[in-house]
């Protein structure tokens, strides 16, 4: 028996590998092209301010998730900057460390993190689901997402990637320990806050984490028999989710009230309201469900009835969490005007792709159950031994992996139609920040440390101009330049004449208007002065 049990187990294990291994397969269809993408001009911001912050300051500010880390302006004066989300300094320092400004090995590095996700939520599905085609199909849902293609394609998006992996992963932590029916102890709990510390540092969208966990407590609890059987549950199996739900606390007051805080610059401020709320969530599930717009706010609380009412009456433990997933993990998106979406849907997405997995197996079971109901009361008797006994040749687990399977191509099938339709430009992406880099390279300048240089831009090169500076700053990579961009900083005309360089700086070219090496007599005859 030990030997059949141990069979059992490896051709189970054996079955899960090769599930995962054509899912992956399955995103990497989608995936690959994005190798070819570029930097898009957040993402020269964002690694502008890692790099300025440094690897000392940044894993200290990983760390104390409670304080927003101001770093000093140096070369930006006037501008200050704020470590808002460190964790992606754990993407972004060392893959700079390394590579420099080639974009490649951060897309495959991006692509790798969503690969390594592919196992993470799959465990995940099949432990709350209990059923390896459910997960399979939920994961085929979630991998990749025509609406949410800039996960995948724009690295500005790192952000969404990396606390979606950690997210899943410290609830595929949790609860493998919780679906074993031990509690965590102590070095357990540890593991499972630092996932969870890891998933708030890469974006706010983790706070709801601690909720989902204390609402999978309830959902598995028994009632108490009395106040001291309610106070051992909550010793025991409560407790990990209310500590987290303490450090979220920390977390949010900072992230609020703390200098510099987002809160405090309008696109990021919550704007509470029930509309807003409504608008939002009708919004992301109309993109999730590529619905467009036919999903109204009314129409919205008519579906999340639907969910809820069909997850109770089923008495599904894994429908009721997803149920209440579907409303609990947008909260930190649904008052933000202007709406988000896309990417920002993540973790989103996962609850939806396991309701439509769980309810997909319900209807092949029903299904299942009907044909064999039809073969056995409808059919002439005559027949009953060839025409009857039919459904009977195809076990029930046979029947449902066949009939899953072809969920699951018509589904894929669907994925290729809509990506094919819906396909932006994504290898456009970053086309010109990949420009301005390769135009200060071809300067061939190393500015002494210490030097002064002011940047004269000969055409508006991005929204955000501030982008030309933190090129600059990576491509010289010398944390003494001062480094000024004309008509942002704001520079007497002492520190104008004082400036060691003057580069004139357009998408394509560049030149050196004055330098030290340049004799008097050319840098008078300059563009400008």
């Amino acid at each position: 028996m030990k030997n059949a049990k141990t069979e059992r187990a490896y051709q189970g294990f054996a079955l899960d590998a090769i599930c995962v291994a054509v899912l992956i397969t399955y995103f990497l269809h989608f995936a690959l092209p994005a190798l070819r993408g570029g930097f898009r001009e957040d993402e020269m911001m964002n690694m502008g301010i890692c790099w300025r912050a440094g690897a000392l300051r940044s894993l200290l500010a990983n760390i104390t998730i409670w304080k927003v880390f101001c770093i000093p302006g140096g070369a930006l004066y006037e501008l200050p900057l704020y470590l808002y989300r460190p964790g992606g300094a754990l993407y972004y320092l060392p893959l700079y460390h390394f590579f420099d400004l080639d974009p490649l090995p951060y897309r495959i590095v991006q692509i790798s993190i969503l690969v390594a996700s592919v196992p993470v939520v799959f465990y995940l599905g099949r432990r709350l689901a209990s059923s390896r085609s459910v997960a399979f199909l939920a994961v085929l849902g979630l991998c990749y997402h025509p609406r949410l293609a800039n996960l995948v394609f724009v690295g500005a998006f790192i952000y969404d990637v990396l606390c979606g992996f950690f997210y899943f992963a410290a609830l595929a932590y949790y609860i493998h320990f919780r679906e074993k029916g031990v509690s965590l102890r102590p070095v357990q709990l540890f593991g499972f806050l630092a996932l969870y510390i890891c998933a708030l540092n890469c974006k706010e969208m983790a706070v709801t984490l601690p909720v989902i966990v204390l609402i999978y407590e309830f959902l598995r609890s028994h009632s108490w028999a009395d106040s001291k059987a309610f106070l051992r549950w909550i010793w025991s199996y409560a407790a990990p989710s209310l500590i987290a739900g303490l450090l979220t606390v920390f977390y949010i007051y900072g992230k609020l009230h703390g200098s510099g805080s987002l809160a405090s610059l309008d696109p990021y401020r919550p704007k509470y309201s029930w509309a807003n709320f409504t608008a939002s969530n009708a919004k992301f599930v109309g993109q999730l469900l590529f619905a467009g717009h036919t999903i109204t706010p009314i129409a919205l609380l008519l579906l999340w009835a639907l969910v809820f009412i069909y997850a109770f009456l089923r008495r599904d433990r894994t429908l009721q969490l997803m149920a209440f997933w579907i409303v609990i993990v947008p909260f930190p998106l649904a008052f933000i005007v202007p709406m988000r979406g896309d990417a920002s849907l993540y973790l989103l997405l996962f609850g939806w792709a396991m309701i439509f997995a769980k309810v997909t197996f319900d209807l092949i079971t029903l299904i299942w159950k009907f044909s064999v109901f039809v073969g056995k009361r409808l059919l002439p008797a005559a027949a009953s031994a060839s025409a009857g006994d039919a459904p009977g040749k195809v076990p029930p687990r046979g029947f449902r992996i066949v009939a899953m399977l072809f969920v699951a191509f018509a589904l894929a099938a669907f994925t290729q139609q809509e990506n094919q339709r819906l396909r932006v430009p994504w290898l456009n992406v970053g086309a010109k920040t990949s420009h301005v880099i390769h135009t200060f390279r071809s300067l061939d300048l190393r500015p002494p440390p210490g030097s002064s240089i002011l940047l004269l831009l000969k055409e508006n090169l991005f929204q955000n101009k501030w982008n030309v500076f933190f090129i600059a700053s990576l491509v010289w990579n010398d944390h003494s330049l001062r480094i000024w961009v004309e008509n942002i900083n704001e520079l007497t005309p002492q520190q104008q004449a004082n400036a060691d360089y003057i580069i004139s700086v357009s998408e394509f070219d560049a030149d050196v208007v004055r330098s030290p090496k340049l004799p008097q007599s050319d840098q008078e005859a300059g563009p400008r002065p």
